[in-house]
């Protein structure tokens, strides 16, 4: 646009008022700074934006020379754009500013060439704008495009007609294209048909609902490896809030995605054998029996069976060997059971345990898998450091058959604990055998019910849930006190007292009856000398611990600690045990009666040669056995033997106690007979400790 006054002395003024008014006012608000000077470099005129930027007023500006208004400096910076403007040719520069005024201010100058009505230059109009802002945004916008451009992600907008209106190089590159290779072509055109109606349409089709999705996108490369992206959808929406397309954000995750492949691998593997580990099996076990509960009823017939191993004498390994040959012969028993059945899945549950989950026609052929484990494990020679070691191996199976789903669909854990049982029962026969798991199988039941108790005496031991209970046995005639015979209880878990007969069978099987002997015995020793003085006890030893020589030795050396007074404590031996274990029997009778203890041949009776061997016994008293008291009303066989026994005892002077006293005409007819001590639920049922003795 032209700049023109009429007269040249006045900067050719507009000849109209109106036009006049309108230069003037223009002039006047502009916010841009503005000076006019003449051809001789004098100021003719400045706007108050300037005057307000500088701090002065106009007297400073016209009428003076450009020089001396601008300073030395500034001047000759501006002259050649001002004599470029004088001859005709406006000049733009862009420039930090240099007076005080505007010193940090980024100027964008204009030098203009102001011409009269006949087109001559008659003066110069500057004009000065502050683009700092507009600058740090210009910036700000540069520094976002590049960061974008540069970034790793791969980005692009897609608008609702499903065509690109932007992507990034990084999102270009995924699809070996230029970025303007992509803006303006549609989706599938760029990904491909089949990856756009599958994997994209569905998600884009829920942004453009106005919904954030994420997902994940696996694209194959030409030499076959997948990569992994992470892909994030978000709706994009205009200045009036219109939903006009969606910023789709695509990230290479697939790093990531092989590490937890690689963990999720792992969680499922035994590093060790690298077999499956008990989460793999007990998943695959769920999907078997999901299989077979489809059918009616479960499987028709067997297709499935759980084969669990247990190595027997891994440990001797283990303790002569070390951990090291433990482990090889761990990886050696693993190589041997994936070869008996290429179809089987063989997993370690951990320890010395491992299992096959195989499909099998019926038990017998389930049978038959087994017994090759057992031989193949016992035909391993494994030699470590020229020594050779024979293992042998317990095999448990449970089947997936009718009889599993007769009650209902079992889980996985069912199943193990199917196999586990039947696996102890294998190992209780001693070992390298296998048993098959059924419900009704009362073998199996009893057997299991046995290892079961004998886990409830080894848990009592181990987080000491026993309790002590007494029952009284008392003089015929009233004559004393009653003593009290100490008996042994295990507590449950929810607190109850459980009845003796299972689990003292299962402890002397197991040979936990020593340990269990040395609880009551240094209980009962703790808690004596709380006692009244006279309160009297017995206490009943194992025929294990009765055998024992390192027992006797601890018993006797428990005594001497304690300082029991005489008389005050006995010990129950039985008939039984202590004719099995004689010597060592007859050294802990010496022993016992050397401190004043007291010796109490429990059963006595029950044996074949009772008599013949009682006079080798050092005792205080003899208990007759119940079986010989339970029918002694009306048995004249049993009374002639109970008596028989009081007439020996007599001559031996010890006292007899006649057990099973359940009501008051035995009580009466073994007083006929001489008996001088009885016990019973007549006489007293057993009650525990603390209700008797306040503990």
């Amino acid at each position: 646009m032209r700049n023109t006054v009429r007269d040249p002395g006045a900067l050719a003024l507009p000849p109209s008022q109106l036009h006049l008014l309108a230069y003037r006012s223009t002039f006047e608000t502009a916010s841009v700074r503005i000076l006019v000077c003449d051809r001789k470099l004098i100021v003719r005129d400045v706007n108050p934006a300037l005057l307000e930027t500088e701090g002065l007023d106009r007297s400073a500006f016209v009428g003076r020379p450009l020089s001396e208004v601008m300073g030395k400096a500034v001047y000759e910076r501006r002259l050649p754009q001002v004599e470029a403007a004088l001859a005709g040719q406006a000049q733009t520069t862009v420039e930090w500013g240099l007076r005080r005024a505007t010193r940090g201010q980024l100027l964008r100058i204009r030098h203009e060439p102001v011409r009269d009505e006949a087109g001559q230059v008659i003066g110069v109009l500057l004009t000065m704008e502050d683009r700092t802002d507009l600058h740090e945004l210009e910036q700000r916008v540069s520094m976002q495009d590049e960061v974008i451009r540069q970034t790793s992600d791969a980005l692009a907008v897609v608008d609702r007609a499903f065509n690109f209106l932007w992507a990034n190089p990084a999102y270009a590159m995924i699809w070996n294209r230029l970025p303007e290779e992509v803006v303006g072509v549609p989706v599938p055109d760029v990904i491909g048909m089949d990856g756009f109606e599958e994997r994209v349409l569905p998600h884009l089709t829920r942004c453009f609902a106005g919904e954030v999705v994420q997902y994940e996108l696996v694209k194959r490369r030409a030499d076959g490896e997948e990569t992994h992206f992470s892909v994030r959808l978000e709706p994009l929406n205009d200045d009036d809030d219109i939903l006009i397309g969606a910023i789709v954000n695509m990230r290479d995750v697939t790093e990531t995605a092989q590490l937890d492949r690689r963990m999720r691998r792992q969680a499922l593997l035994d590093t060790l054998t690298e077999l499956a580990n008990r989460h793999a099996l007990e998943s695959e076990i769920g999907r078997r029996i999901e299989l077979c509960a489809e059918q009616s009823g479960g499987c028709e017939e067997c297709r499935t069976a759980l084969l669990l191993v247990d190595l027997d004498d891994f440990k001797v390994v283990n303790d002569l060997a070390g951990h090291t040959a433990g482990d090889a012969l761990l990886r050696q028993v693993a190589s041997l059971l994936k070869s008996l059945d290429p179809n089987a899945f063989v997993a370690r549950l951990g320890g010395d345990e491992f299992a096959l989950v195989v499909d099998i026609a019926d038990e017998a052929g389930a049978a038959a898998l087994g017994e090759r484990v057992v031989h193949s494990i016992e035909a391993v020679g494994f030699s470590w450091n020229g020594e050779l070691f024979s293992i042998g191996a317990s095999v448990g199976i449970a089947l997936l058959d009718r009889e599993a789903f007769a009650a209902s669909t079992p889980t996985a854990q069912d199943v193990l604990n199917w196999a586990d049982r039947a696996c102890l029962v294998a190992k209780e026969k001693g070992g390298a055998r296998l048993s098959v798991f059924h419900p009704d199988d009362d073998e199996m039941r009893a057997r299991f019910e046995e290892i079961g108790n004998f886990q409830v005496v080894q848990n009592a031991l181990q987080h000491d849930r026993f309790e002590l209970f007494v029952m009284p046995v008392a003089p015929v005639d009233d004559t004393s006190r009653p003593w009290h015979e100490v008996l042994l209880r295990v507590i449950s878990e929810d607190g109850r007292p459980l009845p003796p007969a299972g689990f003292i069978a299962a402890a002397e099987r197991h040979g936990l009856m020593n340990r269990v002997d040395r609880w009551v015995v240094e209980t009962v020793l703790q808690r004596l000398p709380e006692l009244p003085a006279d309160a009297h006890l017995s206490i009943n030893l194992s025929g294990q611990s009765v055998g024992d020589p390192i027992f006797c030795d601890f018993l006797l050396s428990a005594l001497d600690a304690a300082a029991v007074a005489p008389g005050r404590l006995a010990f129950e031996i039985t008939e039984t045990s202590a004719v099995r274990s004689m010597e060592t029997a007859l050294e802990l009778i010496a022993g016992l009666k050397a401190r004043g203890v007291g010796v109490v041949l429990d059963d006595f009776g029950s044996g074949l040669s009772s008599f013949g061997y009682l006079r080798r016994f050092d005792v205080d008293m003899l208990k007759i056995d119940g079986n010989i008291i339970g029918n002694v009303r009306e048995d004249k066989v049993q009374q002639t033997i109970v008596a028989g026994i009081v007439a020996v005892a007599e001559v031996m002077q010890v006292r007899v106690v006649a057990e099973y006293v359940e009501d008051r005409e035995t009580l009466e007819v073994l007083r006929g007979l001489g008996v001088s001590l009885v016990q019973g639920f007549y006489i007293g049922r057993p009650v525990s400790w603390g209700d008797v003795f306040g503990r």
